[in-house]
């Protein structure tokens, strides 16, 4: 019962392995995740662009933040660079104002969205038109060809930068005209996509095609200048790269990819299946069956001896019961000491003492009195006690 347990646990140990290993080593599929994420050189990661920035600004210091807003911005000292990239600019109320304190204070903040939350559009009123390809029939990698350009002329190119026309569709169609707010660049149609919003001491640089700044075009020569461009907007100082607001993800659609591909949560996996791995070890060997005690087994001849013997001293025949205890000794010593008793001559005595370890004279004296009984045809009661307590004391001192 317990082999047949613990080979299914062989079995199914087996079994998982070969999953976890097919599961690794299965080709991944190409993850067209918008992640926007530092981490991530998928195509729409941010791995090329965030590694660019040391370029962008290299006597400055660039961080990467994983707090929120609140948490990690530093009001003794507000006049650094943020950038956000994503599908959506989603903060709340209060971080909104946060936000726009440090930009009032001297900071400059590059958001790059298609769409930005109630709290700052309220606050700027801003607004983009959304023309989303999967909305109109379209792909995120039509083939048609749209081109984007900045204002400046020191930064534009003649027949501007190339993008897949569904990437550069969102541009800006409103924006609070109480605030000094300069176009930075234009879609093929003439449309903004790229302004800024001058606030206080600080500027808000704003973005409507988030996707330009993916792995996916930074790759590319041409790509890469324009997204280099675009940064270099913001003024050369220490630069805070955003991880915190990014969209939640999960890498490759399948979760036992996903923890193998995170360092912290492949150990944990491989080492919960090692410890499941070792408690089947273990717990079969604890599982196995107990080999019973067994006793050896008692030498019950001179128990029957001695109750024979008892049985006869009741009815007072001596040298019956004399007879009958020499010839359970003889007994003895061919079952025991494996010597044959046909003839007892002085090199059976001897053979009797090394196998029995008893000294030879008492050997020698044992049989001397064996003889005597053994010819006599009628003993008395102290010449069988005699006989008695000398045929013990063999069998108290044998070794055999």
């Amino acid at each position: 019962m317990f082999k047949k347990e613990r080979t299914y646990y062989f079995i199914l140990g087996g079994l998982i392995f070969i999953y976890v290993l097919a599961q690794i080593l299965r080709p991944r599929p190409l993850d067209w995740t918008e992640s926007f994420s530092s981490e991530d050189k998928i195509p729409y990661g941010g791995y090329l662009i965030q590694n660019l920035l040391p370029a962008a600004f290299p006597d400055d210091q660039i961080t990467i933040n994983r707090s929120p807003i609140f948490e990690y911005a530093d009001t003794t000292n507000p006049r650094k660079n943020w950038i956000f990239i994503n599908k959506s600019f989603g903060i709340d109320r209060w971080e909104t104002d946060i936000l726009l304190s440090l930009v009032e204070q001297g900071a400059s903040v590059f958001i790059a969205a298609r769409t930005f939350e109630q709290a700052l559009q309220d606050s700027l009123e801003i607004g983009t038109y959304l023309n989303n390809p999967f909305l109109t029939s379209g792909s995120i990698l039509d083939e048609d060809t749209a081109h984007v350009n900045f204002t400046n002329p020191q930064l534009k190119t003649e027949s501007g930068f190339p993008y897949y026309q569904s990437t550069t569709e969102t541009y800006f169609s409103s924006f609070d005209s109480t605030f000094q707010v300069t176009s930075l660049g234009v879609n093929d149609e003439g449309n903004p996509n790229f302004i800024r919003i001058q606030f206080g001491e600080g500027e808000l640089f704003l973005h409507s095609n988030p996707t330009l700044f993916t792995n996916y075009f930074v790759r590319e020569e041409s790509g890469a200048d324009y997204a280099l461009k675009a940064l270099s907007y913001l003024p050369e100082r220490e630069t805070i790269w955003d991880e915190y607001y990014k969209d939640v993800r999960l890498a490759g659609g399948s979760v036992v990819r996903y923890v193998v591909s995170e360092e912290h949560l492949s150990w944990t996996w491989f080492i919960s299946l090692s410890g499941v791995l070792l408690f089947m070890i273990f717990r079969a060997k604890r599982k196995q069956q107990i080999i019973p005690n067994i006793e050896a087994p008692k030498n019950s001849s001179i128990e029957f001896a001695r109750t024979i013997g008892s049985l006869y001293l009741e009815k007072g025949d001596h040298k019956l019961i004399a007879d009958k205890k020499i010839r359970f000794f003889f007994d003895y010593i061919r079952s025991n000491l494996g010597l044959d008793t046909s003839e007892i001559d002085r090199e059976r005595k001897h053979d009797i003492a090394l196998r029995s370890g008893i000294e030879e004279t008492e050997i020698q004296a044992l049989f001397d009195l064996i003889d005597k009984i053994s010819s006599q045809d009628n003993i008395n009661q102290k010449e069988l006690k005699l006989l008695t307590e000398r045929i013990d004391e063999f069998y108290n001192l044998s070794q055999r």
